[in-house]
């Protein structure tokens, strides 16, 4: 009975080991290509239209924090605890990327006056990714204060009538069906 024992934990134990190695020997699958590190992108705006950008970005970021202080005051007038720390973070949050923003436009103009254009993208790139990141912030504080964020203008609503219907408000209602008698099904069972 031990012997038994003994071998029915050695097989639990060596069991899933044996059951875990690859099929065919350890043949893997290649898989993708590595990139060459060394091919470099080519930029597809300049470096002052980069700055441009960023500064048009950097502005968005302002505006969204200011919008998020205004629903900050709002939720203290409200004295909603809830509402304001979900919207305190948001701003803390769209505060820290304007800093990081800030120093992230600084580098790209020191690329720029370098003329490094991998550099340049590097920093393009970041300065993108912080934009997103603000969006993404002011979407999440609009959901803090119950906002709906898929707004796209007002309400249109077409009514279609169907052909031959009249004008007249008072016109009779259309006819019922014509009634049929449907007959009970027998008992499924004989007790009742």
């Amino acid at each position: 009975m031990l012997r038994v024992s003994k071998i029915m934990w050695l097989l639990l134990l060596v069991a899933p080991v044996a059951l875990a190695q690859p099929v065919g020997g350890g043949a893997r699958e290649p898989g993708p290509a590595p990139t060459d590190p060394s091919a470099q992108q080519r930029p597809t705006i300049s470096g002052p239209q980069m700055m441009a950008q960023g500064r048009e970005y950097r502005a968005q970021i302002e505006a969204i924090r200011l919008q998020i202080q205004g629903q900050v005051q709002q939720a203290r007038s409200d004295k909603d605890v809830i509402r304001l720390n979900c919207l305190l973070d948001k701003l803390t949050q769209v505060n820290v990327n304007g800093n990081i923003m800030d120093q992230t436009l600084q580098a790209l103009q020191e690329t720029i006056s370098r003329q490094d254009s991998t550099a340049q993208l590097h920093e393009y790139a970041r300065v993108t990714i912080i934009n997103q990141k603000a969006q993404v912030l002011r979407t999440e504080a609009d959901a803090c204060v119950g906002a709906e964020t898929n707004y796209v203008g007002p309400t249109k609503v077409v009514v279609e009538k169907p052909p031959g219907l009249q004008e007249d408000p008072d016109q009779p209602p259309p006819p019922a069906p014509p009634f049929s008698a449907i007959d009970r099904p027998p008992a499924a069972s004989p007790f009742k």
